[in-house]
């Protein structure tokens, strides 16, 4: 679909939305990773953070905590394991998810997702989308947002 049509099909749909009560439509912010992406299932700004999470197999996240942030997620497809500790310097254990499985991580837990198969989650959050802070990275990135994997022509379908 060209531009000018994506762009007149959202219209539309945005238009038979508002006759329902819809505040909006829109395609879902691409922010990509080196381990997968993100879909933003709401736009910055919202008074929460929703997202269409993808790793793919193989790939994991970073080994990451946040100071105000709080998330919970369920997983949809795919076999991953969660490694988590529940202070900023604990052990690390291992849990092993399927679909179906929710986790619920409160601010100052460590965490990091390893996909054993290709895994697509939902997670919810408070606002604080760039609140990550880095312990390891396969990736070598620093805290916070990431501005190349946040590039401007992050919306798709």
């Amino acid at each position: 679909m060209s531009a000018p049509d994506q762009v007149a099909s959202i219209t539309s749909a945005q238009h038979r939305a508002r006759q329902f009560g819809v505040s909006s439509v829109e395609k879902a912010r691409l922010v990509s990773k080196p381990w997968g992406e993100e879909r933003w299932l709401v736009p910055e700004g919202a008074p929460f953070g929703f997202k269409l999470i993808t790793v793919r197999a193989g790939c994991r996240t970073s080994l990451q905590y946040h100071e105000r942030k709080e998330e919970a997620a369920v997983i949809l497809s795919g076999n991953a394991a969660l490694h988590v500790s529940h202070s900023a310097s604990g052990e690390l254990t291992e849990l092993h998810l399927t679909a179906g499985d929710v986790m619920h991580l409160r601010p100052l837990t460590r965490h990091r997702i390893q996909a054993i198969t290709d895994v697509r989650l939902l997670e919810v959050s408070t606002p604080h989308l760039d609140d990550v802070i880095r312990v390891a990275d396969d990736y070598n990135r620093p805290d916070g947002r990431i501005a190349t994997e946040h590039a401007p022509a992050s919306h798709h379908d």
